[in-house]
C-alpha cells in the first residue's frame, strides 16, 4: 500500500480549517493508495481549539507551542510524514474532486513535483477576479492557468535530497522549487483547475508585512534569484539543512488536544 500525507500548516486558520480538511478527505484515491494527514498549528491556541471540535479519527496534530511561521512547520511535519509522496497544501484553501488523484497520475508517470492551476475566490469561496495580494491582476472568474509554487504534490526522494524548506517568513516555496529544478528534479504543471485558492487580507501574499510589494518579501526575492544562479552553477548547494520547531506536541489520533495545551 502506497502512502500520500498530505502536509497543512495552519495559524489562525479557524475560520477555513473545516472547508480546508471537509475536501482533503472527500479526496477520492487509486485503490493502492492511503492518505495520512498531518496539520501543524503554528502556535495559535484558537486554532489548536478549533481541532478539539472538529475531531476526525485519522487526523495527525502537531502543535508547535511558538509561532515559527509556515516552512519551520512545514519541516517539523516532515518528522512524521510516512508517504512516498508529500502534499504541501494551505489550510485556507479547498481541493477540488481529484486533486489528489490527479497528482498521482502525474508523479506516477514520470514527474517529480507537480503544481496545477486553480481558482481564486473570495472568503466564501465564490470566483472572484479581484485578488487583494494583486490588485493589477483580473483573472477572468478567477481562474489562474499557471502553476503555483505554494501547493504542490513531490515525491519523498526531493526531500531527501534538498533537506527543507528554508525558514523563511515568505517565499520558501518558490526557492524549494527552485532548488528542486537545479536538481535534476522533473517539475510539471497540470493544466487543470484542480482547486480552490481563497483570498483575504489575512494571507502571507496579501498580509502587510509579506506582501508583494513588502521589504521583507522583495529582498527575500533577490536573494531567491542570487541563490538560483549559484545552484545552476554548482557554487552553492542544493541541500538545506533542517529546522524544525524543537518545542512540539504530536498529538495522538482519535482525541481531541489535551487541555493543558491550551494553558
Amino acid at each position: 500500500m502506497n502512502t500520500i500525507s498530505v502536509l497543512i500548516a495552519a495559524f489562525q486558520a479557524r475560520r477555513w480549517l473545516g472547508d480546508c480538511l471537509d475536501a482533503v478527505y472527500a479526496q477520492t484515491l487509486p485503490p493502492d493508495w492511503r492518505l495520512q494527514v498531518l496539520l501543524g498549528i503554528d502556535g495559535c491556541a484558537d486554532t489548536l481549539d478549533y481541532i478539539e471540535t472538529a475531531r476526525r479519527p485519522t487526523l495527525q496534530t502537531v502543535y508547535l507551542r511558538r509561532n515559527r511561521g509556515t516552512y519551520v512547520t512545514f519541516n517539523t511535519l516532515m518528522h512524521y510524514a510516512e508517504g512516498d509522496l508529500i502534499a504541501r497544501f494551505d489550510a485556507d484553501d479547498v481541493m477540488l474532486d481529484g486533486y489528489l488523484a490527479e497528482h498521482i497520475d502525474a508523479l506516477r508517470g514520470g514527474a517529480d513535483l507537480s503544481m496545477s492551476w486553480s481558482v481564486y475566490t473570495d472568503e466564501h469561496l465564490r470566483p472572484t477576479s479581484i485578488v487583494p495580494a494583486l490588485p493589477d491582476y483580473r483573472p477572468e472568474c478567477g481562474m489562474r492557468r499557471k502553476g503555483t509554487d505554494g501547493q504542490f504534490v513531490a515525491k519523498r526522494r526531493i526531500w531527501q535530497r534538498l533537506g527543507a524548506f528554508r525558514p523563511w517568513p515568505c517565499g520558501a516555496d518558490t526557492e524549494f522549487v527552485i532548488r528542486a529544478q537545479a536538481a535534476g528534479f522533473n517539475v510539471v504543471v497540470l493544466e487543470k483547475f484542480l482547486y480552490l485558492r481563497r483570498t483575504h487580507a489575512t494571507s502571507l501574499t496579501a498580509h502587510p508585512a509579506t506582501n508583494y510589494e513588502s521589504t521583507e518579501r522583495m529582498q527575500l526575492q533577490q536573494l531567491t534569484i542570487a541563490y538560483r544562479d549559484e545552484y545552476s552553477s554548482g557554487i552553492r548547494s542544493v541541500n538545506v539543512d533542517v529546522e524544525i520547531e524543537p518545542d512540539h506536541t504530536c498529538l495522538p489520533k482519535q482525541f481531541g488536544p489535551d487541555p493543558a495545551l491550551l494553558s
